[in-house]
């Protein structure tokens, strides 16, 4: 038994510093457990919400990204994958303020978003507006996949 432990149960009164070793002990525990569920993906895109809707012959990719403007959006895209990356950088500064602190400087989001099915990416388009970027992708038809028959003989 530790002194602490010894000190006590003397006085029959429960241990302070056994329940906080207990408590910060819980609290490694959980935390561990928290912080492996998260993917890498997620973790990076935490400030990026996405939608990816099926509509027949095209997927339609929704993403938010209020604050940006079009020139500060960069979309990327082949068959399987669409990568959005957006950084704002402020440029216009008082020269005679004197902050205290200053937060609205720069912000960058990047977020990779597997598609369920291959598209024709040269036939992509994309818009944005109020914040909302809205990005259409063409499905590829299954003959063109880049996929063969085979004769059985």
């Amino acid at each position: 038994m530790s002194l602490k432990d010894e000190l006590g149960a003397m006085d029959g009164r429960s241990n302070p510093f056994r329940e906080l070793d207990e408590l910060i002990q819980r609290m490694n525990q959980q935390f561990g457990e928290f912080s492996g569920s998260f993917e890498t993906e997620s973790m990076l895109a935490t400030d990026v919400s996405a939608d990816v809707a099926d509509q027949g012959d095209q997927l339609v990719v929704t993403v938010d990204l209020p604050g940006y403007s079009q020139d500060d959006i960069d979309l990327t895209v082949d068959r399987e994958m669409l990568t959005i990356s957006a950084e704002y950088e402020e440029s216009e500064a008082e020269e005679t303020a004197q902050y205290h602190r200053q937060e609205r400087r720069r912000e960058s989001v990047r977020r990779q978003i597997p598609l369920p099915e291959e598209i024709k990416a040269q036939e992509a388009s994309a818009s944005y507006n109020n914040g909302v970027l809205t990005v259409t992708l063409p499905k590829l038809e299954p003959e063109e996949s880049g996929g063969y028959q085979i004769d059985v003989e």
